[in-house]
């Protein structure tokens, strides 16, 4: 027999910058269990890829006989334009997908067909619309990607032999060949079924990372990942997984930490190479093996300092292990609480199970201990949600010093939440949106990832998701680093971070309100609205012309809106100081005081001078414009002294103070040449510079702070 040629790709958009820069674990255990399995029986050529060029450069050059690509969300529409690719330039090359996003969801033992149940309908139409797929993998991709090469090589490499059997083929879901019907073969068991979650079951599947399988993406670049189990206990009616009644299998510890060893000798000393990693089990710490491998994992750390954070999902339960993990692993480990909604009635419809209130605040009051600053992903708008239990919610979160952070709920097609029933008993309202970032124009088609969002429901409204939404936006910008300090100066005052972020937000949207702020605001509420569709036709229709094709080339629409605007927000910095201090003076109960008048007007004072954000966009040469001279600022409060000390009372603050602020034109410099790599190109390639200086926020105000000194 001749060479079997196989290409396993996981291919995401980079049409505007990678959604994704994870090493594609995925097609690595596929690609390494087959050539296990299939070693002594094929002539096997295997390669794999997650770079969109190379995929198609492989497609055509190399000329795999079977392509076997994931099918994400984000990618299910580039994955399909493979499969005609593929078509086009050979019929007889065997087209194989795999993943969430198909009507079966994830870990589906059956897929059937009555009046209950439409999934049957939904997946004969889901492969009526790509008929150049040959079977979609419902099960997992190990087990069914060899089942399909087995039955390919057993019909001589001859897709149309195999096909014009018209027989399901064990794990795949597939059209007959008059189309008229849905071909569902048997279900095939998950790797390490047998036994309990402690089992060592997926260890048949050899290690793609110590095998050297894996090495192409050990550059640096890429941020390895790791499952060292597969399923989810929890069935949460909003995931792709909730649907997943199979049983938990894991790897071995032994395995998992030889595998990170691995990956730190080759990543740790590569300069400017990633220092993190991502486990990318559903709920890690959940389980005494999780603890097992942190133990093994901190010989790794001690020798190579690496990896300096691992990313995981926090488990819905059992947070103990995940301290205990943490504390080991140097702190290193991302502690985030999983709530999506603090609502019984919704969580008891979502099928999700939170702890108790008071085991809330225990478990932040620990993260705060080790100086874990905690966020928690809430999801809108949930079923049983409504506009009052959100912001109820959200306050509880805030007043527990949890980074509230509201993400629009995706009807996913594998998930409940996704499912006709489930829309029609809870009246979800739906529309359509661009996948941030994930569109591109390949071989001569544009082609865009859509995601379909909740915007209503029987218990909220339209107006009442919008208003939760925008109010979202202003609590995101304020929460940014750069307005840290009105966070601390608030909190001494006596106001809530709600009820200051609440109050900014409901200023917003009265109609004598003026100020930069307020433009921002309503230019985000506009865009909002703006981005949804009725259907994936008008959002391929509407972006598929050129002028607005182009926009979207430019950043101008199609984005993540919440990241936009808080990147906008920044470069209004000023505007927005002057606009919440406003606020603050004529909307709180802090009028009439004049002490605290005091603070408001030399804390504003201060804040719209400290910063050289202005300077920084200003591509005037700094060495000859008067506009970089020195300045003096003279405030009747310390504000900076206090910010130093801010556990101190304000009384000892009370003081008439003269400020001298330092442009320091050599360090402004300086840092225009580090963001941009060099001055001149802040004017041609603006958006790539603010991009960075935004990022580079992220870690802290102080690098364009300017320099001071007090003088009296």
């Amino acid at each position: 027999m001749k060479k079997l040629k196989i290409l396993l790709a996981d291919p995401r958009h980079k049409t505007r910058g990678l959604h994704s820069s994870y090493v594609p674990i995925n097609i690595g255990y596929i690609g390494s269990f087959l050539i296990n399995q299939l070693q002594n029986e094929i002539d096997l050529d295997l390669k794999l890829s997650a770079d969109t060029d190379e995929t198609f450069q492989f497609i055509k050059e190399w000329k795999p006989d079977v392509i076997g690509i994931s099918n994400y969300v984000w990618n299910s529409s580039l994955s399909n334009l493979f499969c005609e690719y593929a078509k086009d330039l050979n019929s007889n090359t065997l087209c194989i997908l795999g993943g969430p996003e198909f009507p079966a969801g994830t870990g589906a033992t059956k897929i059937v067909n009555n009046e209950k149940d439409q999934t049957y309908d939904k997946c004969l139409a889901y492969l009526k619309e790509r008929p150049s797929v040959d079977y979609f993998a419902y099960c997992d991709g190990e087990t069914t990607m060899l089942e399909a090469i087995r039955k390919y090589v057993e019909n001589n490499l001859s897709l149309k032999d195999m096909k014009n059997k018209d027989e399901a083929l064990t794990g795949h879901a597939s059209l007959s060949n008059d189309h008229k019907k849905l071909l569902v073969g048997k279900y095939i068991d998950r790797i390490g079924m047998r036994g309990s979650v402690k089992a060592e079951g997926r260890d048949v599947i050899p290690s793609p990372y110590t095998s050297g399988l894996l090495d192409k993406f050990l550059d640096g670049s890429f941020e390895p990942a790791f499952e060292t189990a597969r399923g989810c206990p929890f069935l949460c009616t909003f995931c792709d997984q909730g649907l997943d009644a199979t049983k938990i299998t894991a790897f071995s510890v032994k395995r998992l930490s030889e595998e990170i060893r691995y990956v730190a000798e080759k990543i740790a000393n590569i300069k400017g190479g990633t220092k993190s990693i991502c486990i990318f089990d559903s709920n890690w710490g959940l389980f005494d093996k999780d603890v097992a491998l942190a133990e093994e994992m901190i010989a790794t750390m001690e020798e190579y300092d690496w990896p300096k954070h691992i990313d995981c999902n926090t488990p819905k339960s059992n947070w103990g292990n995940l301290f205990k993990i943490n504390d080991m692993l140097k702190n290193r480990v991302k502690l985030d609480l999983s709530m999506q909604s603090t609502n019984l009635d919704t969580l008891k419809t979502v099928e999700r199970k939170n702890w108790t209130t008071d085991q809330y605040i225990e478990f932040t009051k620990e993260c705060h201990k080790r100086g874990k600053p905690i966020g928690s992903q809430m999801i809108l708008p949930l079923p049983m949600e409504t506009e009052e239990s959100f912001f109820t919610g959200t306050k509880f979160l805030m007043n527990n010093n949890v980074r509230a952070t509201t993400f629009t709920l995706m009807m996913l097609c594998g998930a409940d939440l996704g499912r006709d029933k489930t829309i029609k008993d809870y009246d979800m309202k739906s529309k359509y949106r661009l996948l941030p970032k994930q569109f591109g124009d390949y071989k001569g088609k544009k082609v865009f990832e859509v995601e379909r969002i909740c915007v209503g429901t029987n218990t909220m409204t339209f107006e009442s998701y919008m208003k939760c939404r925008n109010y979202n936006f202003v609590l995101q910008l304020l929460n940014h680093v750069i307005f840290r300090p009105i966070y601390k100066l608030t909190q001494k005052i006596g106001l809530s971070w709600f009820d200051v972020s609440k109050l900014v937000a409901d200023t917003l949207t009265e109609d004598n309100f003026k100020g930069k702020l307020k433009d921002l605001y309503e230019e985000f509420c506009k865009e909002s609205a703006d981005e949804c569709f009725d259907s994936i036709e008008e959002i391929v229709e509407y972006y598929s012309k050129q002028e607005n094709y182009d926009r979207i080339m430019k950043g101008d629409i199609g984005e993540n809106l919440l990241a936009k605007y808080t990147a906008k927000g920044v470069f209004i910095y000023e505007g927005i100081i002057k606009s919440v201090f406003s606020i603050l003076r004529n909307k709180s109960d802090l009028q009439n005081n004049l002490n605290i008048d005091k603070v408001l007007n030399s804390s504003e004072i201060w804040l719209q001078n400290i910063y050289m954000i202005n300077d920084l966009v200003d591509n005037r040469d700094s060495t000859i414009n008067n506009k970089f001279e020195n300045f003096e600022l003279n405030i009747d409060f310390d504000f900076p002294a206090w910010l130093a000390k801010s556990e101190k009372p304000f009384d000892e603050f009370y003081r008439n103070t003269k400020y001298k602020i330092v442009r320091d034109v050599n360090r402004l410099n300086h840092l225009k040449n580090e963001l941009s790599s060099s001055a001149a190109v802040i004017e041609t390639d603006k958006e790539r510079f603010n991009d960075r200086l935004v990022r580079a926020l992220a870690h802290g105000s102080s690098m364009i702070e300017r320099s001071f000194t007090r003088l009296s």
